[in-house]
């Protein structure tokens, strides 16, 4: 699709090539586009940033400025109702170009960006702004959720008690907090929508091009100190409903159709944000909140660190997201077409959703309070996307029903079977087997023994991360030759033959004495190769 230009935006693009060579006036170029190769080749060029960063102060505002204005003509929504793509890496820098400027402007000098409706919903026009306190609990680390949205481009202002100025309290607009990869086409702006705001003062101003659900920042550890009062102005509320705090009568009555285009949903344990368009409709969000409740439940009942959770984990819906369908992280981000399932109660309980079991598995791996990274003291020959699946298929085993498609087999002891015979029929070592063949190993002994024994192995290590460190497993081979003993000491059995000679995985001469003195085991059917 060709995209017009003002003429100031074409002047500025058209001087970074070299534009005096034309005989044209810029006025007579539509796009950039209709440029020669070899000019389109330099302007490609002078768009790197370290070219960017020696251009003079004025043809770099004016550069920024023409790449807001293509922006706003080469993204939004086509008749059909879809995004448009931009994948010429040339108008991707220039997107970057115009994302960079938006979040370097300060609030007040902020535009709303034309397309913000587009990509997340309209603010109605005749939509209140108000001004609310909120209780904030340092106890509970990271974002906290306020109910409210800033409108795009406009200014909203938090109060905060003078004992709480430059304490790393941060005001943050949105959960878009995803950079998009330059390799990838793009749909939005490649830099993070959401920005933040840090509290310096008692009162902080803060604006997006985008706007987005206002969040209040406390930091990444909880702060053991009473609960102190903000005070939010110029912002418009959100359809919101918490978790045991809201009534579905509230709900039905109001909060459902409060007039930012996202909402959230709240509990102890999880947060969803998510366009309000997708909930209007619904009469009580309770059930809802109880399922994705329970399965962040039955993740810290696996990994055996309930008693330390004290924040919730994050789910983020965005229109592009900077990798896989959806990815961990907080917040975890998924993008909006494929993110609707998440509120179709129905279908969850018939077949649950492994994208976002594995994602808040994924979470787990890190502990609620995140002192571990995904590759964590169990996880070892980089098994990061096997270990994440114990989560999963502990939730589906939990809650008695299968998933669909590629991971059905998760759920059936006999094709557990068959898939490690398959797997092992390969020859291929443990290190370098695929997911499922890998997560058939760990899978065979939840059939054999239940989840009791793995989830007194998961806790083992997070106890001894919290009381007795200098226990935990330092380097890859101690990681596997800590899974043979500290497994084989909560089963009494000895697991060195199942794991190092049917599985190939490599153990120690030290780790096979310290459990030999226990009875051998091998599933039903399956021999030793050595």
């Amino acid at each position: 699709m060709v995209c017009s230009f003002s003429s100031a935006c074409r002047a500025s693009l058209l001087w970074i090539c070299g534009a005096a060579i034309l005989s044209a006036s810029p006025s007579d170029y539509a796009d950039w586009r209709s440029l020669k190769p070899e000019q389109q080749q330099k302007l490609a060029a002078d768009l790197e940033p370290r070219a960017l960063r020696k251009m003079p102060a004025t043809k770099r505002a004016e550069l920024q400025n023409a790449s807001l204005a293509f922006s706003e003509r080469a993204l939004g929504r086509q008749p059909n109702g879809k995004l448009k793509q931009v994948k010429d890496e040339t108008e991707k820098r220039l997107l970057r170009i115009a994302g960079e400027y938006l979040n370097s402007l300060p609030p007040g000098e902020v535009p709303a960006h034309a397309r913000a409706a587009e990509f997340f919903g309209e603010v109605p026009a005749n939509a209140r702004r108000i001004t609310r306190t909120i209780s904030i609990d340092p106890k509970s680390e990271l974002w906290h959720s306020t109910g409210l949205y800033a409108a795009p481009g406009e200014v909203v202002t938090v109060k905060v008690p003078d004992a709480w100025t430059n304490r790393g309290l941060r005001v943050r607009l949105s959960g878009h907090a995803d950079g998009i990869p330059q390799k990838k086409p793009m749909v939005r702006l490649p830099t993070p929508v959401s920005r933040s705001f840090e509290i310096t003062g008692s009162e902080t101003q803060a604006a997006s091009a985008f706007g987005g659900a206002v969040y209040i920042e406390t930091g990444k550890r909880p702060i053991e100190e009473a609960p102190f009062e903000v005070t939010i102005s110029n912002a418009l509320a959100a359809p919101g409903f918490k978790l045991g705090s809201t009534t579905p009568e509230q709900w039905r009555a109001s909060l459902r159709n409060a007039p930012a285009p996202y909402a959230e949903f709240l509990s102890d344990r999880i947060a969803l944000s998510f366009p309000s368009a997708w909930i209007r409709d619904m009469d009580d969000p309770t059930e809802l909140m109880k399922y994705w409740d329970h399965i962040v439940e039955l993740h810290d009942e696996l990994g055996g660190f309930a008693h330390l959770r004290t924040t919730a984990e994050r789910v983020n819906v965005d229109v592009q997201i900077s990798a896989g369908l959806f990815h961990a992280g907080y917040p975890m981000q998924g993008p909006q077409e494929p993110c609707k399932g998440m509120v179709d109660l129905a279908s969850l309980r018939e077949h649950g959703n492994w994208g976002w079991f594995h994602e808040l598995g994924h979470e787990s791996q890190r502990r609620p309070d995140k002192r571990w990274g995904w590759d964590n003291p169990y996880t070892f020959d980089g098994s990061i996307e096997c270990t994440v699946n114990l989560f999963s298929a502990h939730a589906y085993d939990r809650l008695k029903i299968a998933p669909k498609g590629g991971w059905a087999w998760t759920v059936d002891p006999k094709q557990v079977a068959e898939k490690a015979r398959n797997g092992l029929a390969k020859g291929t070592p443990f290190a370098k087997a695929d997911v499922g063949t890998r997560l058939a190993m760990f899978l065979q002994l939840r059939d054999a023994f239940g989840w009791q024994p793995i989830a007194a192995l998961l806790k083992s290590y997070s106890d001894d991360h919290d009381r007795s460190p200098e226990l935990l497993p330092r380097t890859n081979d101690e990681e596997r030759d800590q899974l043979c003993v500290r497994l084989s000491n909560i089963l009494n059995r000895n697991l060195y033959p199942f794991l190092h000679d049917l599985w190939g995985i490599e153990i120690s001469d030290a780790a096979r004495d310290k459990v030999s003195n226990l009875p051998p085991w091998m599933p039903e059917g399956f021999v030793a190769n050595s």
